[in-house]
């Protein structure tokens, strides 16, 4: 996750109101991002969000995509160097992560959202995620001479885990300074 320009930069009017979401989602939450303040962000009409993306929810699903693939990039960068420097890389990776969820909690949340409510895991997040967790699981598993599958998927699980929950519940923290 990066930090992001602000919208009134793009020519793009569909590119703003990408960016705006994106914005108003990580400002107030999946569930107070209106189609209102999402525009003003964007500095257009409110009407400009049904002429591009036809709902509110298309636009919000766009722009959790975007995040997603964004992210996922970068990622990708760290599962590539994880053969030549698995400890390095891994680490970088998680590291990566958490700082993400940590400076993007709502934004981390809301791709989860139907996860959490509706035990709905069908969303873009769950779908493009579970490669990489998949992934990352035969990656330790080459990384520990001897660990079986099951063995590097939990401690895929766990790191995971580790990281995530601090950005899901970062109010439970909020006395550490962490």
């Amino acid at each position: 996750m990066n930090d992001r320009d602000p919208p009134a930069h793009a020519d793009d009017p569909r590119q703003r109101l990408v960016v705006a979401a994106i914005d108003q989602i990580e400002k107030h939450g999946v569930g107070q991002a209106t189609v209102r303040r999402i525009a003003a962000a964007a500095e257009v009409n409110i009407a400009a969000v049904n002429y591009y993306f036809r709902s509110k929810e298309a636009l919000l699903a766009t722009a959790l995509e975007l995040s997603i693939r964004n992210m996922l990039e970068h990622v990708e960068e760290f599962l590539a160097r994880m053969p030549d420097d698995p400890m390095e890389a891994l680490s970088g990776l998680l590291g990566y992560l958490l700082e993400g969820c940590l400076r993007f909690p709502n934004l981390s949340r809301a791709h989860l959202h139907d996860a959490f409510h509706a035990d709905d895991y069908s969303g873009p997040f769950p779908t493009l995620f579970a490669p990489v967790v998949a992934r990352l699981r035969d990656l330790v598993r080459a990384a520990v001479p001897g660990l079986d599958e099951r063995a590097a998927a939990r401690r895929v699980v766990a790191a995971l885990s580790a990281v995530f929950f601090p950005g899901f519940f970062a109010g439970l923290y909020e006395g550490l300074s962490a």
